[in-house]
């Protein structure tokens, strides 16, 4: 119930105000291109159904906001309806038909219907541009630190080894390594990586993982025994941990925990993780002077990748974070953001097809009620986790909509393409056909969405 309470007085809100922009940016995309070929736009609305307020603009086009904010459309002159699906019926004067959708060569219609997608696009790598310009990129190197008897260990990776490629893919950044663990969790991995001078070849082998986060949702990725390589210096405490009490500080060296090294940070769960409960002497550094403390780990209940659940010993403390803001001049920020768009782009592709495949779980679609959960969610992180979800959502937002489904742009580009190829457009029988066909697509995909959703919610 009190998911349910929140959806509506805390992810609503949100959802409905990124759902709007996004919205807007993508049916402006059209609008805009359709608008330098001379064609005129008759409706432009936010939302489906009743309209709720508006205003006629001198070119005779209707901007209106509608009751039911889950999407938007414009509706352009010789359109029959509010998908742009068939020309009307209707007879249109010779001035009237120059300014028409249907009347335009294929190449305008084409452009105008990839206006969209491409709008959600450029909005997204103009903000990445923005945000990488004057705050920088974030980076952490790609140097790991291996977890004794894990899946990169048994491939042959050490501490301290550079990762170059993994899954086929270069690795320029530990983030790399985190994207490809939520994409390729499914099938052994091929990795590259660079101990001193020597280049050398290996294949993980993923083990799947289900963790549940603070917010309920499941998040399924492979486990590759990889932590990045950090200093074991003390960044922060959670509460009530037993580091802090004993007296340590941010900013602390950790050395030794009963006269054993403390190499990295990653170390430290494989040296206390049994010792819940037992006294230990920790030796640090602080401004250069040697100390020693006793901490007593406490226990913690974790649930490991097999669904085990077992108590293990924590300090509770943070590691000081590595990751930088790389900072760009305005063509390496947009090269960033070309990067960024394009990344995204393919982790959704592939993603798609590894539910077609039957290779991820279907489970993992979701529709609005998730989508305003995250929009909720993000809310909590600030304008930064806002600002992530519009960045992400706009992006999805664009090439889902590229998919060739009819009713989608993606659908209108493949009759387009057919037209180009044949040299006549599809009959106007097979155009009815494909609509039903993609709307029975899209409406099957948006009942799946919303069960999903809906589990989620009762949780």
């Amino acid at each position: 119930m009190q998911s349910v309470i929140s959806l509506f007085t805390t992810y609503l809100p949100y959802f409905v105000l990124v759902l709007t922009l996004l919205v807007f940016i993508h049916e402006f995309g059209h609008y805009w291109v359709a608008r330098r070929f001379g064609i005129h736009a008759e409706v432009f609305s936010i939302g489906f159904g009743p309209e709720l307020f508006g205003w006629t603009d001198r070119n005779g086009t209707r901007w209106k906001v509608s009751a039911v904010p889950l999407g938007g459309y414009v509706k352009f002159l010789g359109d029959s309806d509010e998908t742009s699906a068939t020309p009307s019926d209707v007879p249109l004067s010779a001035e009237q038909r120059r300014g028409s959708f249907f009347a335009q060569p294929l190449y305008a219609r084409a452009a105008v219907v990839l206006g969209g997608p491409a709008a959600n696009l450029l909005f997204a790598f103009l903000v990445l541009t923005i945000v990488f310009f004057v705050a920088g990129e974030p980076y952490s190197p790609a140097t790991v630190a291996v977890r004794a008897d894990g899946p990169a260990a048994r491939a042959g990776l050490r501490s301290g080894d550079e990762v170059v490629r993994l899954a086929d893919n270069r690795i320029d950044r530990y983030e790399d390594i985190q994207e490809a663990q939520f994409l390729y969790w499914a099938k052994p991995m091929a990795v590259e990586f660079r101990r001193g001078g020597q280049l050398l070849r290996g294949e993980i082998i993923p083990q799947l993982c289900e963790r549940t986060d603070r917010y309920n949702n499941t998040l399924r990725y492979g486990e590759l025994g990889l932590d990045q390589l950090v200093r074991p210096v003390v960044g922060g405490f959670s509460p009530n941990g037993p580091a802090e009490a004993a007296g340590l500080k941010v900013g602390d060296l950790l050395l030794e925990i009963e006269g054993e090294p403390v190499e990295y940070f990653a170390r430290i769960p494989e040296m206390i993780g049994a010792r819940a409960g037992q006294p230990l002497v920790v030796k640090y550094d602080r401004e250069g002077q040697r100390q020693e403390t006793t901490i007593v780990p406490v226990a913690d209940r974790m649930v490991d990748c097999t669904g085990k659940e077992q108590l293990i010993g924590r300090l509770r403390v943070r590691p000081a974070g590595i990751t930088e803001l790389r900072g760009h001049g305005v063509l390496g920020a947009m090269g960033a953001g070309v990067r960024a768009v394009w990344g995204m782009t393919t982790m959704f592709y592939t993603s798609i097809g590894q539910i077609l495949t039957a290779t991820r779980p279907v489970d993992e679609l979701g529709g609005p009620i998730r989508i305003a959960k995250a929009a909720g969610e993000a809310s909590h992180a600030g304008w930064v986790g806002i600002l992530n979800l519009v960045i992400a959502l706009s992006v999805v937002l664009g090439v889902f909509n590229l998919l060739p489904i009819p009713m989608l742009d993606g659908g209108h580009l493949a009759m387009y393409l057919y037209e180009a190829v044949r040299g006549k457009p599809l009959s106007l029988k097979a155009q009815e056909f494909g609509l039903r066909v993609g709307f029975a697509l899209v409406v099957g995909v948006a009942l799946i969405a919303t069960f999903n959703d809906i589990k989620l919610l009762l949780r």
